[in-house]
């Protein structure tokens, strides 16, 4: 799926140019000024500033990896990111948490990071845990993501998303990975830390600190800025795509100058604004288009890339809920970004649930079932079948054409739908998707 043209992407691709070189962007950490004054980029530390001049820019991005193999817990690998096949992963950092038993918003606890990495175990629809909340029941509340990274690395194989703005707990998420991790940290990818920038174009000292930090391990980073379109940067949407690939090209680029060859993502997560209520939107249909531009911008940088799908801004399980997280996944996946990830979460990415992540799950699947397309071959165009079996003959139930594709991957199995007549529907319960999701949370926590 495209939104862009090639022209378009080269408008974005100079404007970028232009900011990054004229005004650059605003780095509040001594150390990373310092740094990238060594690597010859124009620093001015009275204002605090780092430009990039477009042969310095150009070349650092050259030097980013196209592809990384991501390994799980137990050192074996899980899949490659930049291999043209989209992974989704669950999470990440929500601070409420939907109860099923009770049915009420509430602050999220460590004993529901823990079931939701029991779940995502399960699923095979998802690659990648990112850390779904941020648990409100932890001593010290600085600590609360060194907690869900400890409950996740305990509970799932699967490798592991992360995000924090602290250098310091930036460091112990690491080190718990790195405990938790089988294979060899040094040269395998077990986790994936995320950093950004903070709109309009500056850099808080402590990400600084995180970023080199990180660069002493083999730990990738995903670069993503989080504009809010109207409020921190221009209101179009040419105007937020062009923000956001400044800032998330400006952190690449550090990266780059700094240790050559590091693996990175070109990520996003931007929120557009009803100038109504002042609400920041994750589900608008303009964000959704926007994810379909910027996997074709990381394709044009020849760079990773990751965004966050599947998203909704309601705070119920319901038709909305439905339609812009199928909307949202299903361009993520069209336009081939190579890391998806919020499975779970709903309410502009403030509460997950167990049903929530159950039914992404089944929408995950729908959209790479729809992404996989047809497989056409002589068998599967079966004219011969066909001929053989002619006009008005037997039926192809018992054809052992049929039979030997049952259990095949031609036909999605869902976990979910509703699939029969009315009588059968009420006399399993009547249940809507968000009970049997409900229920199917529970059987596999059993």
């Amino acid at each position: 799926m495209t939104v862009l043209s090639k022209s378009e992407i080269r408008k974005i691709h100079a404007a970028t140019l232009e900011i990054l070189g004229g005004c650059g962007v605003k780095v509040l950490s001594p150390r990373m000024r310092e740094a990238l004054k060594d690597k010859g980029l124009p620093v001015d530390d009275a204002a605090q500033t780092v430009r990039f001049p477009q042969a310095a820019l150009e070349d650092a991005l050259a030097r980013i990896p196209a592809q990384f193999e991501v390994f799980d817990r137990e050192g074996k690998p899980a899949f490659v990111l930049g291999d043209g096949v989209p992974k989704i992963a669950g999470g990440h950092n929500a601070v409420f948490w939907l109860d099923s038993d009770t049915g009420e918003t509430r602050p999220s606890r460590v004993a529901d990071v823990v079931r939701f990495a029991r779940l995502c175990e399960k699923l095979p629809q998802i690659d990648m845990i990112g850390i779904p909340v941020m648990p409100q029941d932890v001593p010290n509340p600085r600590e609360t993501l060194l907690h869900a990274v400890r409950a996740v690395s305990e509970n799932s194989r699967k490798p592991i998303y992360f995000s924090t703005d602290n250098g310091e707990i930036n460091r112990g998420c690491i080190e718990i990975l790195r405990g938790a991790f089988k294979g060899d940290f040094d040269r395998q990818v077990y986790g994936i830390t995320q950093l950004s920038p903070t709109s309009p174009l500056f850099w808080e000292s402590r990400v600084c600190e995180a970023i080199q930090d990180t660069l002493t391990t083999n730990v990738p980073i995903a670069i993503l800025p989080e504009p809010n379109a109207g409020v921190s940067c221009p209101y179009t949407l040419a105007g937020l795509l062009t923000m956001n690939n400044a800032e998330c090209l400006s952190g690449l680029a550090m990266i780059q100058l700094l240790k050559p060859g590091h693996p990175v993502m070109y990520a996003n997560s931007w929120t557009t604004t009803d100038m109504r209520t002042g609400a920041a939107l994750v589900g608008s249909i303009e964000t959704t288009v926007c994810r379909i531009a910027a996997a074709q911008l990381a394709r044009f940088y020849k760079t990773p890339s990751h965004t966050t799908a599947p998203n909704s801004d309601n705070h119920a399980h319901d038709e909305q809920n439905a339609w812009e997280k199928t909307f949202s996944l299903m361009a993520s996946v069209g336009a081939g970004h190579d890391l998806i990830v919020n499975c779970g979460m709903f309410a502009t990415g403030m509460t997950c649930s167990d049903e929530q992540l159950l039914m992404d799950a089944e929408i995950a699947a729908m959209c790479r079932r729809l992404a996989a397309g047809v497989k056409v071959t002589k068998n599967t165009i079966a004219a011969d079948l066909i001929r053989e079996v002619g006009p008005q003959g037997e039926s192809y139930l018992t054809q052992d054409h049929t039979l030997k594709r049952l259990r095949s991957d031609e036909y999605l199995v869902s976990d979910l739908a509703v699939r029969g007549p009315l009588a059968s529907w009420q006399a399993a319960g009547a249940r809507d998707t968000t009970a049997m999701a409900r229920s199917l949370a529970k059987k596999l926590l059993a």
